[in-house]
């Protein structure tokens, strides 16, 4: 499988959105992928696998930590260790980019992701009760502090 990691293009949009549809019961609208496109203080990139886009994350930079606000892999392309590959560049292009922190927030039930973060570092530090909605569930808060990197 060849696989690249890229910077998101508004090209992509229409297959980012079809797995984030696939993937979450409130997925993101294509104007809140533009909106991470033409921002600033955000770095969105895409994964391919075979040249088809595979999955997505970013970061938003606050000017102290870097929130990871989303990150998804396609249904058919889960387990193939993407994610890890994915996250570990987003990451990597952040602390070239300055940013010394991140944070996430992920269901409380989602052991794969939460494996995934943790493998690269990340801790429970906390959790917003009620934070997701469809279905109501509780969301674990994750950091990736500088002393741990």
């Amino acid at each position: 499988m060849k696989i690249e990691v890229r910077d998101l293009r508004t090209e992509d949009l229409d297959e980012v959105c079809r797995i984030e549809e696939a993937s979450f019961s409130m997925p993101w609208k294509r104007e809140d992928f533009q909106n991470l496109i033409d921002s600033d203080n955000s770095i969105y990139l895409v994964i391919l696998a075979d040249d088809r886009v595979a999955g997505a994350a970013g970061y938003t930079f606050n000017g102290f930590d870097g929130y990871i606000n989303n990150v998804v892999i396609d249904v058919d392309r889960r387990g193939q260790g993407l994610g890890k590959v994915l996250m570990k560049e987003l990451l990597t292009v952040g602390r070239k980019n300055g940013v010394p922190e991140f944070t996430l927030e992920v269901r409380v039930s989602n052991t794969p992701a939460i494996k995934l973060y943790e493998s690269l570092g990340f801790k429970s530090e906390g959790v917003r009760k009620n934070f997701y909605e469809r279905p109501a569930e509780d969301a674990l808060v994750m950091w990736l502090r500088e002393a741990q990197s």
